[in-house]
């Protein structure tokens, strides 16, 4: 009998401890450490996003680790795999030009892509200096629009040429919308959880403005709905999309799921 008023007490004054013991907070701040954004500074790359080439089996790709980004080119017939330039040498060359202070570690090499012989890429690095954007002349008490300089490249990756263009129009971009053909001629994409085509022609009027009333769309399916789509939402907004954003995107065009064959 002892013995339970003895058990019956402890667990009295625990049940009494715990609850005067302060209530545990939420700590945001530490959350905050471990968001998508700040592990993206700490994380480097984890897997290889392989580019391949069009007219032959190699492909390139980019890899980040703490000591800085390297470019890979890669030959599985020969089974070769070397850097596609030496990023010192890079460095120096670039900071002659473009006149911002460049090192191995850090390169700000963007829109890298094969051209020509696929002996030749091709690149842009942005500096630090503003330049007035053409065709923003300013009205009475209004100056002209800038951006941040861009200069554009070109490199040998077998020779080491580094040949800078100057006047140079960089291509428009594929929209992430769009899944174009191999021969450029068809270009797929998802609406309202359905699949629609549009042709070359009417292509080429999106990508000067997407909201053209002329621009003809084809539909491919008419069954999909919100989780059972034929649209690639992830890839398109990511995880971030509110209901007012939601609402307002939902008639735009978005990213399909679309391989292509080769024929």
């Amino acid at each position: 009998m002892r013995k339970l008023i003895l058990l019956t007490g402890a667990l009295a004054l625990m049940i009494y401890a715990d609850a005067q013991a302060p209530a545990a907070k939420a700590n945001y701040q530490l959350a905050s450490r471990f968001s998508p954004k700040k592990l993206d500074k700490m994380v480097f790359s984890t897997s290889v996003d392989a580019h391949w080439l069009k007219n032959s089996t190699r492909f390139w790709y980019s890899y980040e680790t703490p000591n800085g980004k390297n470019w890979y080119i890669v030959d599985p017939a020969k089974a070769e795999k070397r850097l596609l330039f030496d990023n010192a040498k890079m460095a120096s060359q670039l900071t002659s030009i473009v006149k911002d202070p460049m090192d191995a570690q850090h390169l700000t090499i963007d829109s890298l892509r094969f051209v020509k012989d696929e002996n030749w890429i091709q690149f842009q690095v942005t500096s630090s200096q503003d330049s007035v954007i053409k065709d923003t002349a300013a009205k009475k008490g209004t100056p002209p629009k800038t951006e941040k300089k861009k200069y554009y490249f070109e490199y040998n990756i077998n020779s080491g040429q580094l040949v800078q263009l100057g006047d140079f129009r960089r291509p428009m971009r594929t929209p992430r919308w769009a899944s174009v053909s191999p021969d450029q001629q068809t270009i797929v994409f998802a609406r309202n959880f359905n699949l629609y085509w549009m042709d070359r022609a009417n292509y080429e009027k999106a990508l000067k403005n997407e909201d053209d009333s002329t621009i003809v769309e084809h539909a491919i399916t008419k069954d999909g709905v919100e989780y059972f789509s034929y649209s690639n939402q992830s890839a398109y907004s990511g995880t971030g999309e509110n209901n007012v954003e939601k609402e307002k995107n939902k008639n735009k065009r978005k990213p399909c799921f679309a391989f292509w064959s080769p024929d």
